[in-house]
């Protein structure tokens, strides 16, 4: 796997991985646990302390350095939002076999920013890249909005007209607060037929690096496909889409990032 400049790039990345689980370690720990060449191991300490990758405290423990931060920084602000969400989404499409849509806010409306069809579900018009979503109708608006601080959501819901368009739609903004709290609680945001009769949505959002939803992906189908124990099984694969394109986007937390944020 190639030489040995190769061997100490392998073994610089499994140290550093090991710092940033368990903090700051000392050179015994290390050895310990890698079982270097012990010159070897600390050549390759003292060269990425110079780079930066690593630093070295007074009681001689190392711990991560500020050039992780800057590059992974610079990477993931260069990074289309695209290039995370395209794959995983085609992948989330194909498994659950419905239409699978990338939303986020726009003034106080959600925006469809990407849409992808099954093989297997009915091609349709009624969405499009682009279109305008009211918030408190769609299982997006919900996702984008539950997981704001309380002073955003405030904010949202005193300029928000609760439009009725169906039987089940939100029209109380104290109901419709409290759906929010329950959508964060659970995880995951649904459009109960709320926006249109024959139609619900489920809806997950996404974190970045700094632990903020500004995107939501969602699933469509029509009630029978997420009644009874089936929606289970959407709600899986639709987890699996958030955590992977969340990881994309930088997000690192090892416990379940959809009920992090609170």
């Amino acid at each position: 796997m190639g030489g040995k400049g190769c061997t100490s790039l392998i073994r610089a990345e499994k140290i550093l991985t090991h710092i940033a689980y368990i903090g700051g370690v000392s050179f015994m720990e290390l050895l310990k646990e890698f079982q270097y060449p012990k010159s070897s191991l600390l050549n390759l300490l003292n060269a990425m302390v110079e780079c930066g990758f690593l630093f070295k405290n007074e009681r001689n423990q190392y711990s991560l350095g500020i050039k992780n931060y800057e590059l992974g920084c610079q990477a993931l602000h260069r990074k289309n939002i695209f290039e995370v969400t395209k794959r995983p989404m085609q992948e989330l499409s194909l498994k659950s076999g419905l239409v699978c849509h990338l939303g986020a806010m726009e003034n106080y409306s959600a925006i469809y920013l990407d849409k992808v069809e099954s093989p297997e579900s009915a091609p349709t018009r009624k969405s499009w890249i682009g279109k305008k979503l009211e918030l408190h109708i769609t299982a997006l608006g919900k996702a984008l909005l539950a997981w704001k601080p309380k002073e955003e959501m405030d904010y949202f819901l005193d300029a928000l007209i609760l439009t009725k368009h169906t039987s089940n739609t939100f029209t109380d903004k104290k109901g419709f607060r409290d759906e929010l709290q329950k959508t964060r609680l659970r995880g995951w945001a649904i459009d109960n037929e709320e926006s249109t009769y024959g139609a619900v949505c489920l809806s997950m959002p996404v974190f970045n690096l700094y632990n903020r939803v500004n995107y939501a992906i969602s699933l469509s189908g029509d009630p029978v496909i997420f009644s009874g124990k089936k929606i289970d099984g959407y709600l899986e694969l639709l987890s699996q889409c958030a955590e992977q394109i969340s990881q994309g986007l930088g997000y690192r937390d090892q416990h379940n990032c959809l009920n992090k944020g609170k």
